[in-house]
């Protein structure tokens, strides 16, 4: 089994849930030693405060001096500690460090334990020391007390809480704080789904591998596509444009595609149609249209996000290119060709006879009339004969007429014929075949200073298949160019657009065929294909 690879949305939950973990992990520790320092600092001010305010108690500031006789001290103290927060004990004490109030009242009248009171009895310091008493070890803050009259020391305030219970403050605070962090990574983690969820959503469900695939997919298509292609934005900016557009639009000399993108398309075509497209929402197909001296047919279409028209494509074709493409795929050149050989013989042969007839030479002129009719009969004897296919018949007699024109002579095997009925194999495609077969074999031939300029044709069609071979004895084919003329664009010919050969593979090919070439540089070439009837 293949490893399992995680989606787009899981592997960014993932990756922001991890984020906030460690993010949580390493503040967290600097956060609750702030805390922990928070709730200190806290319970010193605290504690400071409520020592300041007993010391400045009038009833404690009187009844001090006096050794409050009347407990005055101890009532004040107990009804303090009932209302203040994190304080365990008050204790208020004169010079000589004896209690006037105590947590346990039975310690009334004794020495201050702990020893850390001497700095507020000698110097009347306000300060925090830690240090253990009769309720066990405690953070307590020394304020000193002064007379009213005199303003003369008479003792100091004791505020403490106990150690224990500072703990558990700081650990009721680092409790909170950590149930927070776990909050808060929860709502991380909720915002993670739903941020992955909404990227993908964006991203129409498609997987990283997917949008890759697709990209390469489109680079590759755009590169095989032969078809003009444009695309704007909806501010009419060209957002695609590819290779064979520039060519077609014969702007590849002054224009790279990366120069082309982000301009306005009428900048560049100013008969564009697009815009219009964008406007209107219309599609539009095959419409002719001039461009840069171009006449191209083309298909404009919009591009739509929901109802939103976000943009148009327009995709297109050389008219001229279309259309001389179409006549040789559907053989209606090698047709047109063959007529107007079989018309200009014809021509050429009224003018004999008519120059004949003005010079009075009428005997000459009926003996030229016979000679061509014999010939002309001989030749559609032996066609009509053989090839019951009137096409078939009306393409070879043409091309009879072409090669009489380069001085060629087409030899017509013994072996010759074909029936009107072909089964799998159409009129068109034997067109084809027959036509650029013969036409490249005069083609070579013509190229040579032979007296004689021989085409040796045979079609012979079989039970369960059609034969045709074509010899020449012209140029030949060198052998290194062998493998390379069925490649569409590959020609010898001046002004050829390099498509007879690659129309005959593929029709060939289409068919279950074979074709067979043979060529020797100077002496001819020989092409021999095999057609099965059956598909």
């Amino acid at each position: 089994m293949g490893k399992k690879i995680l989606s787009l949305q899981t592997k960014i939950t993932i990756l922001i849930i991890i984020v906030v973990f460690i993010s949580i992990s390493i503040t967290l520790p600097f956060i609750t030693k702030r805390v922990m320092e928070s709730v200190q600092n806290r319970l010193e001010i605290n504690i400071t405060n409520i020592a300041k305010i007993i010391a400045e108690s009038p009833a404690i500031r009187e009844a001090l001096p006096r050794k409050d006789p009347n407990s005055i001290i101890q009532s004040y103290v107990s009804k303090l500690l009932k209302t203040v927060e994190n304080v365990n004990f008050i204790v208020v004490a004169d010079m000589n460090s004896i209690r006037y109030s105590h947590l346990n009242p039975e310690r009334i009248g004794q020495k201050f334990v702990g020893g850390d009171q001497y700095r507020v009895i000698q110097k009347g310091e306000t300060y925090i020391s830690e240090a253990t008493g009769t309720l066990g070890r405690s953070m307590r803050a020394f304020t000193p007390v002064y007379d009213l009259e005199s303003n003369r020391q008479i003792g100091f305030v004791s505020v403490g809480t106990l150690i224990e219970s500072i703990e558990e403050a700081k650990k009721k605070s680092i409790r909170t704080l950590i149930i927070l962090a776990y909050i808060g990574a929860l709502v991380g983690a909720v915002g993670a789904f739903l941020l992955s969820k909404n990227i993908k959503k964006t991203l129409m469900g498609l997987e990283p591998e997917e949008i890759i695939n697709l990209y390469n997919e489109k680079v590759s298509m755009l590169d095989a596509i032969h078809e003009g292609i444009i695309a704007i934005d909806g501010n009419s900016r060209i957002t695609l444009i590819n290779d064979s557009a520039l060519n077609i639009l014969q702007m590849n000399d002054k224009y790279e595609m990366k120069d082309m993108i982000e301009k306005v398309v009428t900048d560049v075509f100013p008969t564009s149609r697009l815009p219009n497209v964008l406007k209107t929402g219309a599609a539009e197909y095959d419409k002719e249209q001039r461009i840069n001296d171009t006449i191209i047919v083309t298909n404009r279409v919009p591009i739509k996000d929901g109802e939103r028209i976000v943009g148009a494509l327009a995709t297109f074709r050389d008219k001229t290119k279309i259309t001389r493409l179409a006549e040789e795929v559907t053989g209606v050149k090698q047709i047109v060709d063959a007529l107007r050989a079989n018309n200009h013989e014809f021509l050429n042969k009224l003018h004999v006879i008519l120059g004949l007839l003005h010079i009075g030479e009428i005997e000459q002129a009926k003996k030229y009339i016979l000679n061509v009719t014999e010939s002309q009969q001989k030749i559609l004897s032996i066609i009509i004969k053989r090839i019951k296919d009137p096409t078939i018949a009306g393409l070879i007699l043409g091309k009879f007429s072409r090669a009489k024109e380069l001085g060629i002579r087409i030899q017509v095997h013994e072996d010759t014929k074909l029936g009107a009925d072909h089964k799998n194999i159409s009129k068109n495609a034997l067109i084809t075949l027959i036509g650029n077969i013969l036409e490249n074999a005069m083609e070579a031939v013509s190229k040579t200073n032979k007296d004689e300029k021989i085409v040796k044709f045979r079609i012979e069609e079989l039970e369960d298949k059609i034969e045709i071979e074509v010899e020449d004895f012209g140029v030949g084919i060198k052998e290194k160019d062998l493998e390379k003329i069925y490649k569409r664009g590959f020609t010898t010919k001046v002004g050829s657009e390099g498509v007879g050969l690659d129309l005959v593979k593929r029709t060939i090919d289409n068919l279950n065929g074979k074709i067979f070439v043979s060529s020797v540089l100077n002496k001819g070439t020989v092409v021999k294909i095999t057609l099965p009837k059956e598909a």
